[in-house]
């Protein structure tokens, strides 16, 4: 099992915007974060703790010529993210919340981890369903959705609806359309998403947009 203090995101310095900095910042307050331009001192960071993950990104489109990542040296998994944006940084933060849910995940099931990043990845796909997943796990039906219970406390399709709409409105608050967050959330329907989500968000994917786009600006302001 990895806990979040297993886990550390080093940013790459470079010239960072008002908005970049707030995305570091939420990063940050749920896993260790390194914000450098100093590529000897991620090398000797990465090396002395004994990370279990290891993601190393940048905002531009690659990383300086002065750091040389193949020379990175540790033996835990390396992820690479250059020319982050918005999207990347979502997915990167529902992976991070995905061991944040899954602490009480035993280390013997690594499968039902596994089924539990196929999920995270593939929440717009429409056809995402209980049998992919479970015989990712190597499970029948059944038995997956009885782990579903026992693990997270909640059942197979419910967990899916909350990580869609927790997906689309993180896309809403960025400005993107109703229709382009209704299909890229996993819904062919916009009548079936807009209900959906009103019933768990309390407003229309309209409406929600409308104040956080509102507020934005207040703050601007």
């Amino acid at each position: 099992m990895i806990h979040l203090d297993e886990l550390v995101v080093v940013v790459n310095n470079g010239k960072l915007d008002d908005s970049q900095i707030e995305s570091i910042e939420l990063i940050s307050k749920k896993v260790n974060v390194l914000v450098t331009d100093d590529f000897v001192q991620v090398c000797e960071i990465v090396a002395k703790h004994k990370y279990k993950i290891v993601i190393i990104m940048t905002y531009a489109e690659s990383f300086p010529d002065t750091w040389k990542i193949n020379e990175i040296r540790c033996n835990s998994p390396v992820v690479i993210l250059a020319g982050a944006k918005d999207f990347n940084l979502f997915s990167l933060r529902s992976f991070i919340e995905t061991f944040e849910e899954e602490t009480d995940v035993t280390t013997d099931n690594p499968l039902f981890r596994k089924s539990l990043m196929y999920i995270e990845e593939n929440l717009h796909e429409n056809d995402l369903s209980l049998t992919k997943a479970a015989s990712l796990a190597y499970m029948s039906r059944c038995h997956y959705s009885r782990m579903f219970q026992k693990y997270l406390g909640t059942g197979f399709k419910q967990y899916v609806m909350t990580k869609r709409i927790q997906r689309a409105k993180a896309l809403l608050q960025k400005g993107r359309l109703v229709t382009e967050v209704c299909y890229s959330v996993g819904y062919n329907d916009l009548t079936h998403f807009s209900r959906v989500f009103r019933k768990k968000v309390g407003v229309n994917p309209s409406t929600y947009r409308l104040q956080k786009a509102e507020s934005s600006r207040g703050r601007s302001s």
